[in-house]
């Protein structure tokens, strides 16, 4: 009995071996799988950079139309950031033109309007379709403002009026959120790019091994070997979800290596990802590519051909990634335990909350990777008994 089940194991790890095989040496899956890791994770990086050089408080230049000086605005306007130049004659739109973000023209009569406490008027000319300029129109009115209040209340205090009579209160923001609050924010498109990726690794191989090996007969003999059917899709299941885990890993590296270089700091995110928190993120992704490869090969086995499989789940790639952007944009509290044994959004909350130095609960995560598996297991058994259907090999 003992060399019976022997020689069924040493069949399995042959056929294991063979798959690996297979998979491993189709160049164009492993090169689209690294690409894909790295792709990913890298649009994420470029969107935090992009988000950290608008709000960098880069300088820019104001154009002060005026036909006459008006020293009270130039002293009050220079800054760190603005870069003020008096020009008397010009039009707006010509000045915007040649290199100039914002025009501020000056009313003729603004000295003597404002010496007479009279009402001058400015106008502010700017190009909506130039980058960043909302930011810039935003900082110059704020400052103009608080001079704006600062000459109120000198006014008042000339006139022997106390000036908190036009001040009942005084409003000030605080911000409490936690930094790993916010970038827990700015992180979350991370791990939805990994898993993202984990699927468009295990595309190619999940159905070559599948619909591929139908279209080459290649399965028909393999289903006459002395093998049960979970044997062989286990055996492809551990094939095709390699190259997903090897996605995931180098993911993952590539996020922790880059991440620590970013100035994340100016966006008042602090990242930190201990040494004990990278294996783990390896191993939360381990199940997730188990899934993922068995739930691939499956919907393959359903389609009619090769190139049936290739559209068909071309076009589900992007679902899972929608499903975890709307979870992320709605209202859905995600904290709640439930979502921990939910494949996918379990999985993305782990990842998020390792990025950004929470700790995990380890009872929620080990149920939840079970829950996992053992939707793994479920799958291997229906794919077993689909390979039993003589309607399965005749489809071409």
């Amino acid at each position: 009995m003992n060399s019976v089940k022997s020689l069924v194991w040493q069949q399995f790890f042959a056929l294991l071996r063979k798959e690996c095989l297979e998979v491993w040496r189709d160049r164009r899956a492993v090169f689209t799988a690294i690409i894909t890791c790295l792709l990913l994770p890298a649009l994420t990086i470029g969107g935090i950079v992009y988000a950290i050089k608008n709000n960098a408080e880069d300088t820019f230049r104001l154009a002060l139309l005026s036909r006459e000086t008006v020293p009270l605005l130039e002293q009050r306007l220079a800054d760190a950031r603005l870069e003020v130049e008096i020009i008397q004659e010009g039009a707006a739109k010509e000045l915007l033109e040649n290199g100039f973000d914002l025009v501020l023209k000056v009313d003729d009569n603004f000295n003597s309007a404002f010496r007479n406490l009279l009402i001058p008027k400015l106008y502010l000319y700017m190009d909506s379709s130039s980058e960043g300029i909302r930011g810039q129109v935003t900082y110059l009115q704020r400052h103009l403002s608080g001079f704006q209040s600062v000459v109120a209340r000198q006014r008042l205090i000339a006139r022997g009026v106390a000036p908190q009579v036009l001040t009942p209160w005084q409003l000030e923001v605080r911000d409490v959120s936690a930094p790993s609050k916010r970038g827990a924010l700015l992180l979350t498109m991370m791990p939805s790019m990994l898993i993202l990726g984990i699927f468009v690794a295990c595309l190619g191989a999940s159905i070559d091994s599948s619909a591929g090996e139908r279209e080459r007969l290649s399965l028909e003999v393999l289903l006459q070997q002395p093998l049960a059917g979970p044997q062989i899709v286990l055996a492809k299941v551990l094939a095709v979800s390699s190259i997903g885990w090897l996605s995931g890993l180098v993911g993952v590296a590539g996020l922790v290596s880059v991440l620590p270089l970013l100035p994340l700091s100016e966006l008042g995110i602090q990242y930190s990802v201990s040494l004990v928190a990278i294996p783990m993120m390896g191993l939360l992704l381990l199940p997730l590519s188990l899934l993922v490869a068995v739930a691939q090969m499956l919907l393959a086995l359903r389609s009619q051909s090769f190139k049936d499989a290739q559209m068909q789940l071309g076009l589900l790639q992007i679902v899972p990634l929608l499903i975890l952007f709307g979870l992320d944009m709605s209202k859905v509290d995600l904290e709640v335990p439930f979502w921990q044994f939910v494949p996918l959004v379990g999985q993305q909350q782990w990842l998020k909350a390792l990025l950004v130095g929470e700790t995990l609960s380890l009872p929620l995560v080990i149920a939840g990777s079970l829950v996992t598996l053992s939707l793994v297991g479920l799958c291997i058994l229906v794919g077993a008994r689909a390979l039993q259907r003589e309607r399965l090999l005749g489809a071409t």
